[in-house]
């Protein structure tokens, strides 16, 4: 009877470690398998396609997410047997999600891989659900946005847009025009809301308006940069004026010298 309970547990044993060598192998070939779309995103739509590689990060996200410590534990078993099958120096000592963009992203160079892991590390500090990566990283300007977002002197996104379209109120108009056809596309519903109007310029000097354009995505980043090529603006007068300022000093100072040196 004791030999059949023996052996009965020594089965239970066995079965339980088949069970989680199983679950561990799926959770690395889970990992196999994003690495397998980065490789096809970097071969393919590499230069031209952002949804592509926020759709990896998302993966990214979901495998490294919040978990209790049992389960942090079991990824990061799961994460070093990856390693060791890819010949990756393993790291402890960084953080989850770095080794998370380790194993997928491999050998690229260190300061894309810092920024995708400080990207991800945010997203997971906001609670951003990784079905909504996508849209969170848009929203924030994009990835490097975001990246530069950590920094303390950092002028975030919507604070540069906020600002330009605060500029944008305060500065003269250039121009006031209007045509039939640009007539059809004014809606009374934007009155008094920044739109982008895209021209060609001409040989004579004028400027041939080709489209209007209402859409966030493109109203936004133009107001940021209007916000942006202002302050550049701004740092370059004031360095002026402090070079201004320095060069009369100097000029204070020889004369001084040469008073005192004339007196003596």
């Amino acid at each position: 009877m004791t030999q059949v309970i023996e052996t009965a547990a020594q089965n239970n044993v066995v079965s339980n470690d088949k069970e989680v060598a199983t679950n561990k192998q799926k959770s690395i070939d889970v990992l196999a398998r994003i690495e397998g779309e980065r490789k096809q995103w970097e071969a393919g739509a590499y230069k031209t396609s952002n949804k592509q590689l926020y759709a990896i990060l998302a993966q990214c996200l979901a495998f490294g997410g919040e978990m209790d410590i049992g389960d942090a534990r079991r990824r990061a078993s799961v994460l070093e047997a990856f390693y060791a099958q890819r010949n990756y120096r393993y790291k402890k000592d960084s953080p989850l999600m770095t080794r998370v963009v380790r194993a997928v992203f491999g050998d690229i160079d260190r300061r894309r891989l810092s920024t995708y892991s400080l990207v991800l590390r945010e997203a997971l500090r906001q609670k951003v659900p990784y079905l909504q990566l996508a849209e969170w990283i848009e929203a924030n300007g994009g990835i490097q946005e975001i990246r530069l977002s950590q920094s303390a002197t950092f002028v975030g996104h919507k604070a540069r847009v906020a600002a330009g379209t605060t500029e944008l109120v305060k500065r003269k108009s250039l121009a006031v025009i209007k045509t039939a056809q640009l007539e059809a596309l004014a809606d009374a519903g934007y009155v008094g809301t920044a739109c982008v109007l895209l021209a060609e310029q001409q040989a004579d000097g004028s400027f041939s308006v080709k489209a209007l354009m209402r859409e966030s995505g493109v109203v936004n980043p133009a107001l940021a940069a209007l916000y942006t090529a202002g302050s550049a603006a701004t740092a370059d007068k004031q360095a002026e004026q402090a070079a201004a300022n320095d060069a009369a000093r100097e000029q204070a100072v020889n004369a001084a010298t040469a008073s005192a040196q004339i007196a003596a």
